[in-house]
């Protein structure tokens, strides 16, 4: 998480193969190209690293402004949730960041 490693994907299957530019999880390019040839779509978009998260920032400073402590579109249970499946990764995976020694 705290390297700048290759962030690419493929996706491939039977009809097509899906190439994602630069980091897969964060907004950017991809390719997606018909198996037999002939038909290749190609889709930009400026590599904003991290950018996404502006978005959830902005919606909970928001909501705060509205005396509010939660989401409806991404409730603080459901963030959590997703975190301990990570945790869980990680530990059956053995991999423990550096403020963890």
């Amino acid at each position: 998480l705290f390297s700048n490693t290759p962030g690419g994907a493929v996706v491939a299957g039977r009809q097509a193969t899906l190439t994602i530019d630069g980091q897969f999880y964060a907004p950017g390019g991809f390719t997606l190209a018909a198996s037999q040839g002939g038909q290749v779509l190609r889709w930009e978009e400026p590599r904003n690293r991290y950018d996404q998260l502006f978005w959830q920032a902005e919606h909970f400073a928001w909501r705060i402004g509205q005396g509010l402590q939660d989401s409806p579109l991404r409730p603080l249970s459901r963030v959590l949730q997703n975190l301990q499946v990570m945790d869980e990764v990680r530990r059956q995976v053995g991999a423990v960041f550096n403020e963890e020694r």
